[in-house]
């Protein structure tokens, strides 16, 4: 845990952790084995990177959130340090997960913005940074101490010139809050926090993806993407976490098997936990169309920030991802899910409203 960081030890989504070689990694979800947390590159030493910390130079691992960028961390770790590579058993799962006895900084985002609004001597991107989470607490009623800094600024790595400001908010009740005080701010045409624009070029992996919709899902996908705006012409994202007592599983709980990627399709019935990572969409009348036939998948699951509140209650929705059967250790019952956002699915997964 860093100087002067007191708090939790739990990791938590959007968490940062250094190790003993000065790599940066972002904490993915909520549940990790004992021994390790589940996390991937973000940045890493480089003579050549434009990111400066201590007189030291950083490169981004990961230039776009996407499989075929992640695969390209996933390599550059394999060659250079095996060892933060894992495969789980049980959680079905071969990716970067880091030994806690590697760790030698927890980066708390609550912990950093909490800090930073302590002091007088912020640059920019930081007092904006204080600016927009006050913003949202006073509009949300969510308390000050609920919301976090993450990305580049949690870890003294942001550039004032280009770097944008991530938020993080904690809570499942806190997270609903934050989302419809940001959307009410959007309808009021606050002149400090703007929507984001929904005519940006969308990266090489996302834009195969968007070909795949109609106009009226592409209108909703860009419609519901509640969480990404302008903070006095600075981008912004905000990132709502799940707390310890939010959370429906520990690690160990279940045994998750690969059977393959499917298409399929199914009415959503319960949506509230689809704003966080893993989104979850629990589902009734599914039906795989395409791939291993089975009759009782009952949610999907997806851990690409795209498909995040994508669907609401009632909706039918499209999905292609990879089947896992879910065993319970405990009573033995199983069942199935589809996942969105696998190594397995290469980027070609995908969950979408019916048209």
């Amino acid at each position: 845990m860093q100087e002067g960081y007191s708090g939790r030890s739990e990791f938590r989504d959007r968490d940062y952790i250094e190790t003993k070689e000065s790599l940066l990694f972002t904490v993915v979800g909520n549940i990790h084995p004992e021994d390790r947390v589940i996390s991937y590159l973000k940045y890493y030493p480089s003579a050549q990177g434009k990111w400066m910390r201590s007189g030291q130079r950083f490169d981004r691992a990961i230039k776009y959130y996407d499989i075929p960028h992640l695969e390209e961390t996933i390599s550059y770790l394999s060659m250079n340090y095996p060892d933060y590579l894992y495969g789980d058993s049980l959680l079905g799962i071969s990716f970067t997960a880091i030994p806690r006895s590697r760790i030698v900084i927890h980066h708390l985002p609550e912990e950093k913005l909490r800090i930073l609004g302590e002091r007088d001597d912020l640059d920019q991107l930081q007092r904006k940074s204080v600016g927009l989470a006050g913003v949202l607490s006073r509009n949300s009623g969510v308390q000050i101490g609920r919301f976090g800094v993450t990305g580049s600024l949690l870890i003294d790595l942001h550039q004032v010139e280009f770097s944008d400001i991530d938020l993080t908010t904690y809570g499942k009740k806190h997270g609903w809050m934050v989302r419809q005080a940001l959307l009410d701010l959007f309808s009021s045409e606050d002149p400090d926090v703007k929507r984001y624009p929904s005519n940006e070029v969308p990266t090489p992996a996302r834009q195969a993806r968007l070909r795949l919709m109609n106009d009226h899902q592409l209108r909703l996908f860009y419609e519901r993407k509640w969480n990404r705006g302008l903070f006095k012409g600075t981008p912004f994202s905000v990132n709502p976490v799940l707390e310890e007592h939010d959370l429906t599983e520990r690690y160990g709980q279940h045994k998750y098997t690969n059977f393959g990627i499917v298409e399929g399709q199914g009415i959503v019935e319960d949506a509230s936990d689809s704003i966080f990572v893993p989104a979850r969409y629990s589902l009734s009348e599914a039906q795989i169309t395409k791939g291993k036939e089975v009759d009782d998948v009952v949610e999907i699951v997806s851990f690409d920030r795209d498909y995040g509140d994508i669907a609401i209650e009632k909706e039918e929705i499209l999905v292609r991802g990879k089947l896992e059967m879910v065993e319970d250790l405990s009573s033995g019952s199983c069942h199935h899910r589809i996942v969105v956002g696998s190594r397995e699915g290469k980027g070609a997964d995908y969950i979408k409203v019916s048209a």
